[in-house]
């Protein structure tokens, strides 16, 4: 089993820090707080309500882009904050750029519910 890890608003913050350009603005702190925090929701205290890694991880691309945040690079940062929780829990994603915005249309246009987002990043899991 992959460890559990728990990120909060700093580490996404980080992250868009990282691989976007300066100073895009967020358009709503409370979004990015959700976005930030939904991973680590318990049904009841000390049992998470999303227990497997791909799960906690597609939180924060289906978050990133139904809440948009971000006044841009909604995607861009969604999907980094996935792929790297993945890869710190141990679980590499390998996944082609058309695929995954297939996915990105399917999560803004409402047909893909977080389900099926964590569905999509297991079957994507590198070997």
């Amino acid at each position: 089993m992959s460890p559990i890890i728990r990120v909060d608003v700093g580490w996404v913050l980080q992250i868009q820090s990282a691989i976007t350009p300066l100073n895009v603005p967020i358009m709503d702190w409370g979004s990015l707080g959700y976005m930030a925090d939904r991973h680590k929701f318990e049904r009841e205290r000390g049992v998470l309500y999303y227990e497997e890694t791909a799960a906690r991880a597609a939180t924060f691309l289906h978050s990133a882009l139904l809440l948009r945040p971000f006044a841009d690079y909604n995607l861009v940062i969604g999907w980094a904050c996935t792929s790297q929780y993945m890869h710190v829990s141990g679980e590499s994603l390998q996944v082609k750029d058309d695929d995954l915005y297939e996915l990105a249309g399917s999560i803004r246009s409402q047909e893909a519910d977080l389900r099926s987002v964590a569905q999509h990043l297991e079957s994507w899991r590198a070997a």
